[in-house]
């Protein structure tokens, strides 16, 4: 077996070809740590940014190592990643939508930031009370809650690859209201829509455009012009399906392939805890935005829905076959509310729903809790 010298020793132009043929983020990562010949081989600019990538699941602080995180992967059944990620340490993180990228923000408010824990690249946004600040303050919420003023955020774009991007966030109010931040603000922008009801639930980014979804039955597709800052926006009131809003029912948007689909996720309370939830049913309804309507599917066909905190994200289950099933859906543990009552927070509630006969599985062994910050998924990004 050849000496780690003769390793490190291969012809630069060879580890280059190397490392363009490595199409798992991870993997790549990896790569670039073995020595100094090996990293200067592999440049972001040398991975394939067009290449499917598989969620892995961030797990919660470890008790003994706070300054890491632990990644589960579903292809190799087993934490395969764990990074030094102080930025993360003791905070409220999100994904926003499908970037990779986090948000962060930490219990005192003082600090809010765009996070990438692969990159381990950090952008400051103007921190909560920059934002608390702009608001009329008959609208503002007090209380021991204020590490969760930010409960949702999107982006249009790629951060790592472009600075033609905007941070779309819902934040707490009485109706949650919005803001967003373009590259090179100095604060938010706030911004709302005209007779909305109900808080804004979830948000996704889907050919072009923002679309919200309120507590009220209703999607409304939003438009940041970000050249002349001016924000459009049209409703769809799904008026003939408020029968699905309910307790203990949470709900997602998510594009696949050409369709915006509805996802229901509906939960009970635990027996041995009543603090706690478990789901035992999803549905999946496409969304007709010219009739106002929703049209129940059964079948996502080659496509696999991921559910968590922040939203959801679809991918093409024939790019990984044999390690995650099609038409199926996986959910991390994302009852917000009903964790913060929980003594040991949230992250019992994790497991994947066949669309087709109704029946969950396990796919994560272990038990990992937290009140911060649940085990959540990222999907990996440079």
């Amino acid at each position: 077996m050849a000496a780690v010298a003769d390793w490190a020793g291969l012809p630069h132009d060879l580890l280059v070809l190397i490392a363009k043929r490595v199409k798992v983020i991870e993997e790549f990562i990896a790569f670039g740590c073995v020595c100094n010949s090996w990293r200067t081989a592999s440049p972001k600019d040398n991975f394939d940014i067009l290449s499917p990538q598989l969620p892995l699941l961030m797990l919660p602080d470890d008790d003994e190592n706070n300054y890491y995180r632990e990644f589960y992967s579903l292809s190799k059944g087993k934490v395969s990643r764990r990074l030094y990620l102080p930025e993360a340490k003791g905070r409220d993180c999100f994904p926003t939508d499908q970037m990779g990228w986090l948000l962060t923000q930490s219990l005192d408010g003082e600090e809010v930031n765009l996070f990438n824990p692969f990159s381990d690249t950090k952008i400051h946004l103007p921190n909560q009370f920059a934002l608390r600040a702009l608001q009329n303050p008959d609208d503002l919420i007090e209380g021991h809650e204020f590490y969760k003023y930010i409960k949702l955020a999107t982006l249009s774009a790629n951060p790592s690859f472009t600075s033609d991007y905007v941070l779309v966030i819902s934040y707490n109010t009485d109706v949650n209201h919005l803001a967003y931040w373009l590259p090179g603000d100095i604060n938010w922008t706030l911004f709302d829509m005209d007779e909305r009801y109900g808080g804004v639930c979830n948000m996704t980014y889907y050919k072009g455009q923002f679309y919200l979804l309120t507590w009220g039955a209703e999607i409304w597709v939003v438009d940041v012009q970000s050249r002349d800052r001016r924000v459009e926006s049209h409703l769809i009131y799904l008026n003939d399906n408020k029968d699905l809003f309910r307790h203990s029912i949470q709900y997602y948007l998510v594009g696949v392939n050409d369709a915006l689909l509805f996802v229901v996720r509906f939960g009970r309370n635990r027996s041995d805890d009543d603090s706690a939830v478990d789901t035992f049913k999803c549905e999946v309804y496409e969304v007709d935005e010219m009739k106002c309507k929703l049209k129940r599917i059964h079948n996502l066909v080659d496509s696999t829905i991921f559910l968590g905190i922040n939203g959801a994200t679809s991918i093409d289950s024939t790019k990984f076959t044999g390690v995650i099933k099609p038409n199926h859906i996986y959910f991390t543990d994302d009852w917000i509310e009903q964790n913060i009552m929980s003594e040991c927070g949230g992250g019992k509630d994790t497991g994947v729903y066949n669309l087709e006969d109704g029946n969950i599985e396990y796919f994560y062994p272990e038990l990992s809790l937290s009140c911060i910050c649940p085990p959540t998924w990222v999907i990996p990004s440079l």
